[in-house]
């Protein structure tokens, strides 16, 4: 591809310097993330975080969730503080102190993760669409409250919607230059979107949409046996290969695991068989709030219809609007389907919504009344969602569990008993608490010793074995008994907390919001005050104004009680 002295003289003024437009988009997106970052002071409280998830030989636990992302954390925060630890000659006993490094350095991680998908967004609108689109994208993107919550996560879920933008940023490449190095790259960074998180594996049709851009005038042969194209297909393998190597090494195990999430992720809650494409797209105003939702999709209408009307190929916002919304369409056509509908499963088609409003923004530049509506309009938008995003931080500020976490540290003696339930914080892991964990689930655990704090952690009864049973198929119920287990009953009763006699006794609400009447009656016949305990720590998380988006943020809402044993 031929360039001009004048557009090389742009790259290299882009390259000294980066655009004040993205600067503030970023700087705000940064700052919300920052709020709310110490959530959990010293671990993550969602349970399907996977970044601090350990590794056995770069193994993971299983491959429900591919590894790529904890290799990544491992390698930039994880393998770099224990380093550290190990120069200074830290006792092993005394490593928890960098538990809290290792949470925060994990969240700042996701968070450059989360800023280089508003960079990339901004550069794909700058080059499909012009400056003034590319703004409006870069700050819907970057000050959508529900993009916000994801980043004080240690999911895969934000990483993920980086690398989907960054192999689509080279599959928009293939249409400027039809190289087998922007095929190849294209390629290799879908094979780590969905090493990063399966469904990112859908971003590979941007590929195969550029590739019939650029050969629109190729008869059907060649089209499809070009050698480009194939370059393009192989390296996805590679790519997922090299991001989930110890899948050659173990296939049997992964093949299970993944067969089984991709069998059990649609109806986790039991959801009766439907196609609930309506309810998916309802969770957009859960991201970019109402709103947002209505501008966005009002301007990716409108930018359809322009589209339609112009038939031009080869108009850059063409090309641009036609490769995201393949990307949106074949995203949402497959999770559209689940019966089963949650925020998380949505948000990586939401960036390429966002990016399918250029056109629209493209003519409303170039129309003056148009230009001045959306000055208007914008800017309170664009305040409701900083508004939004940062009580996002302040919502993860004030989870009671931090402020029990202070308790516990201030008034629980050495040596004492915790019987604690599994989502109570692990109180083990704050470095100015010495105390042991012992698992009540596991068949072979070692008992209490004498004189020292031990924190006896009840398992969870999610009564899934008995709800999978009737709404999974016959073939995958051997899987559903070894992967979700069914943990003994019988901890919950009075004569087995008898028994265990603990000093204080923690319960987070949602250990008995379960299916399970024996757990229900446990846990109701503590909190109604029948056995010999007495609450001393008891905090909810405060009511959400019913005018903020997100409404519900995933596992945040709960009340956690601490009772002490009666003298």
């Amino acid at each position: 591809m031929i360039f001009s002295v004048s557009e090389s003289a742009k790259q290299l003024k882009r390259i000294r310097g980066i655009d004040p437009l993205l600067f503030a988009a970023l700087s705000l997106a940064f700052l919300f993330c920052l709020q709310g970052i110490t959530w959990g002071r010293v671990e993550c409280w969602n349970p399907d975080q996977i970044a601090l998830r350990g590794l056995r030989a770069l193994r993971p636990a299983n491959y429900m969730k591919p590894p790529f992302h904890t290799y990544l954390n491992h390698a930039f925060v994880v393998w770099p503080v224990t380093a550290v630890l190990k120069i200074a000659q830290v006792p092993t006993e005394k490593t928890k102190i960098a538990n809290w490094a290792k949470l925060v350095g994990s969240r700042l991680l996701t968070t450059a993760l989360y800023l280089g998908t508003v960079a990339l967004a901004y550069n794909i609108g700058c080059r499909f669409y012009g400056r003034f689109s590319a703004a409006v994208i870069g700050f819907v993107l970057a000050t959508s409250a529900g993009f916000i919550a994801y980043a004080h996560f240690l999911t895969a879920d934000l990483p993920l919607l980086f690398w989907m933008l960054a192999a689509f940023w080279f599959a928009q490449q293939v249409t400027f230059a039809p190289n087998a190095w922007n095929y190849g790259i294209a390629g290799f960074l879908t094979g780590i979107a969905t090493a990063t998180k399966y469904n990112g594996l859908a971003v590979g049709i941007a590929l195969v949409v550029a590739h019939l851009f650029v050969t629109r005038h190729e008869s059907v042969r060649r089209i499809i046996l070009s050698r480009q194209l194939g370059i393009g297909l192989v390296m996805t393998p590679v790519g997922f290969v090299l991001g989930c190597p110890t899948a050659l090494y173990e296939p049997r195990k992964f093949w299970l695991d993944f067969i089984y999430n991709y069998t059990v992720t649609p109806r986790y809650g039991g959801q009766p068989d439907r196609t609930p494409y309506l309810a998916a797209l309802g969770r957009i105003p859960e991201i970019v709030g109402i709103p947002g939702a209505v501008l966005i999709i009002t301007l990716a209408i409108l930018s359809c219809l322009l589209i339609l009307s112009r038939r031009d190929p080869t108009n850059a916002a063409t090309r641009g609007y036609i490769l995201s919304g393949a990307v949106f369409l074949v995203y949402i056509s497959k999770v559209g389907a689940f019966p089963r509908t949650v925020t998380r499963f949505v948000l990586p088609a939401i960036p390429f919504l966002i990016l399918m409003i250029g056109p629209a923004l493209q003519t409303v530049e170039r129309r003056k009344w148009c230009r001045r509506c959306v000055i208007v309009l914008l800017p309170p938008l664009l305040i409701y969602n900083c508004i939004c995003s940062y009580l996002v931080g302040k919502r993860f500020n004030d989870d009671p569990r931090l402020t029990a976490q202070l308790w516990m540290i201030k008034n629980v003696p050495h040596g004492s008993i915790i019987e604690s339930s599994s989502s109570s914080p692990h109180w083990s892991k704050l470095p100015n608490f010495d105390a042991r964990e012992i698992n009540l689930g596991l068949p072979h655990r070692r008992g209490a010793s004498e004189g020292e704090t031990t924190d006896l952690r009840l398992p969870h009864v999610s009564g899934r074995v008995e709800l999978f049973r009737k709404t999974l198929p016959e073939w995958v119920q051997p899987y559903v008994v070894e992967k979700e287990k069914n943990p003994d009953e019988g901890l919950f009763t009075a004569a087995a907390l008898q028994k265990r006699d603990p000093d204080y006794i923690s319960v987070y609400s949602w250990n008995y919001q379960v299916p399970s009447k024996t757990v229900r009656r446990y846990y109701g016949d503590l909190l109604a005050g029948k056995f010999p305990y007495v609450i001393v720590f008891d905090a909810e998380t405060a009511r959400v104004p019913a005018w903020i988006y997100p409404r519900t943020i995933d596992f945040l809402a709960g009340r956690i009680t601490i009772f002490q044993r009666k003298n």
